[in-house]
């Protein structure tokens, strides 16, 4: 739950990091941040090209054929976030790589380096190659591992921003996992060791290194003996983005992002940071209009981005009701704010009504999150949590808690939309600066993921420089994907079956059609070719397209549904559940009851069940809910529907 620090806001000392002043008309450190990521959006146009890979080793390979004439996206093949990608940044061309084998051994990471370096038409440091090749030193720096996949995302980001990339090896814990005192004091001191070898300071703020990108597998929370804003709270878990980029004292020297998890979702991450706008916003608020709440109200951060020229959605006092209502058919939308009071496993909305992470809006485009609630991302790689299930949907950076952090941790909705619409980075932007005087610039227990050098300037100024047509010189070893769209839709009139049918479906959902994709599923229910594989291909397309109908055909011949997919099929059919559902509808419903969608789902679809087919239905419908039930909150809320 959201709570007040017994704690006043006045100048506490020992908080204040040191900090280089700059220079008589020279920038503070924080927009010489987002000024470097502004550099590159003018000097360095992009291709409007995707090139697919499939595995991190050919990801690495074909960054290393970028030139400061020309960057791309390269992303790693998948069915969700790939697609989504390119629905955002609609390229001219989308092209496949096949394989170009694995590292080399010991050389993975240099191998990684000197694909970046390669990038600028250097070798070594990306960082010297970029510098020499015009772009103003960037104030970076990557940390990550060859051997985890979250490599993808350090490959692309060092090469796309001109940083340097140290690697680290060794376990630090999993991402839902709790670090010790002495392994995260140990992590620290690696991190520091890795600046210090690049020969650059990074003492201090505003010196040459005042971000961290994390690409490797982490604990989410950790432990400091540095002070916190809540001495009472000082032996409890912090978050490990806010531990990292301070020294033991705690004095912050760099503002830290951090991306894990598989190689595809890395670097969908990092190429949504480099390659995609970010020029409107939607807002949804469900706090009072009272004091403290209004504080942190969203109504301020819409007028000041709307100031700035950002097209703003804002629904203010939102229910449970009017969340589903508005997520129907997926956001479209680049910033996504909101507040709510709750926990790890749901999110309490207008009215007092608690949302389940189900409930996560459907993101139709790649999304930037701040969430002002607590325990969203204590468990991120849990699906079945908040902040689990927002990742899950294709949120590519992400302002959240990793435990209790009371109201006053979070910088509140107005103020983060001045500093974003003046140029601050977004993961930067969410802190509060050691100027501040403020006891919650202390380590605390508010986490970053993403690229902390992400920007979202006003929309005049978010568009990149457009390359000239046909940026690579040799294309012999890439496969046009709407030639092999055509070659498959051939194939599938000719010979239809699943298998023909799903891999057209899938080569034109990649390519962001899904008109197409929902005619070639007709199509193939049409020649009963409409099997497993095919209603993956095309469900996400449907769902978009609206066509009740085939969603739930396609539900129905599904195998082992995902959580995404039955998060889409409640986003359809819930708002208007109630007496008029189809029976074929309430039966496809029930089995989408899944974890992180359990109490809502079961509490909505238990009366319609009990009123048409009588109360042993729904008592059925209860206990298997209670069986997929992952905590006593859930299992009570379910036991209180009988």
């Amino acid at each position: 739950m959201i709570r007040f620090a017994a704690v006043s806001m006045v100048t506490v000392s020992g908080v204040m990091v040191a900090q280089q002043q700059p220079a008589a008309g020279e920038m503070p450190w924080f927009l010489k941040l987002g000024e470097s990521s502004m550099q590159l959006r003018a000097r360095v146009p992009v291709a409007r090209q995707v090139v697919l890979v499939p595995d991190v080793q050919t990801l690495a390979d074909e960054v290393s054929k970028w030139t400061p004439q020309a960057h791309w996206p390269v992303l790693i093949e998948d069915d969700v976030l790939a697609p989504m990608f390119i629905r955002r940044f609609k390229p001219r061309l989308v092209v496949r790589r096949a394989s170009v084998g694995g590292w080399s051994g010991a050389g993975a990471a240099a191998e990684m380096v000197a694909a970046a370096a390669k990038a600028w038409g250097g070798s070594g440091s990306p960082r010297a190659a970029a510098t020499a090749a015009g772009l103003p030193a960037p104030s970076g720096l990557v940390i990550s591992s060859p051997s985890d996949p979250a490599a993808a995302a350090a490959v692309l980001l060092a090469a796309g921003r001109g940083q340097d990339n140290a690697g680290i090896e060794g376990s630090f814990g999993t991402p839902n996992g709790v670090l010790s005192a002495e392994k995260t004091a140990a992590f620290v001191k690696q991190v520091e060791a890795a600046a210090s070898a690049t020969g650059r300071s990074w003492q201090t703020l505003g010196d040459e290194i005042d971000t961290l990108t994390i690409c490797r597998a982490m604990s989410a929370r950790g432990h400091t003996a540095a002070p916190v804003p809540i001495p009472g709270d000082q032996s409890g878990p912090v978050a490990m983005t806010d531990v990292l980029g301070r020294t033991a004292s705690g004095q912050r020297w760099a503002v830290a992002g951090w991306i894990f998890g598989p190689a595809s979702r890395a670097a969908y991450m990092a190429n949504c940071s480099l390659f995609l706008p970010r020029i409107n916003a939607w807002m949804c608020g469900t706090y009072p209009d009272s004091a403290p709440w209004t504080n942190w109200s969203m109504t301020p951060a819409a007028a000041n981005l709307q100031d700035a020229g950002y097209p703003v959605t804002l629904l203010e006092h939102v229910t449970v009701a009017s969340l589903n209502a508005a997520d129907m058919e997926g956001l479209k939308s680049d910033l996504v704010l909101l507040n709510s009071k709750g926990n790890a496993d749901f999110f309490q909305m207008a009215g007092g009504k608690d949302a389940d992470p189900g409930d996560v809006p459907i993101l139709d485009q790649p999304a930037a999150l701040s969430m002002i609630h607590s325990w969203s991302l204590r468990s991120p790689d849990d699906e079945a949590t908040v902040g689990g299930r927002w990742l899950l949907h294709g949120v590519y950076a992400y302002i959240g808690s990793s435990e209790e952090p009371q109201l006053q941790a979070f910088v509140p909705p107005g103020l983060l939309a001045k500093r974003i619409a003046g140029g601050v980075p977004l993961l930067v932007a969410a802190r509060w600066w050691p100027a501040s005087n403020r006891p919650m610039a202390r380590t605390w227990r508010i986490n970053t993921i993403g690229d902390p050098l992400l920007i979202m300037p006003p929309p005049k100024g978010t568009l990149r420089r457009p390359a000239p047509p046909q940026q690579r010189a040799d294309l012999k070893d890439l496969v046009d994907v709407k030639q092999q769209a055509m070659q498959h839709m051939q194939a599938a009139q000719a010979s239809p079956s699943d298998a023909t049918f799903a891999a057209a479906t899938s080569d034109v959902a990649l390519l962001g059609i899904d008109k197409m994709a929902s005619e070639l599923w007709t199509a193939a229910s049409e020649k009963n070719a409409n099997g497993p594989l095919t209603a993956r291909a095309a469900f996400g397309s449907l769902y978009r397209m609206g066509d009740q109908d085939a969603v739930v055909a396609a539900w129905r011949r599904l195998v082992d549904p995902s959580l995404l997919e039955g998060d889409m099929l409640w986003a359809m059919f819930g708002p208007s559940l109630g007496e008029g559902t189809p029976d074929d509808v309430l039966s496809v419903l029930g089995q989408a009851i899944v974890p992180g969608g359990v109490v809502g789902r079961t509490s909505r679809l238990v009366p319609v069940l009990a009123a048409r087919y009588g109360s042993g239905a729904a008592m059925a419908t209860i206990d298997r809910a209670i069986g997929i039930a992952t905590n006593v909150r859930q299992r009570r809320a379910l036991e209180a529907l009988r």
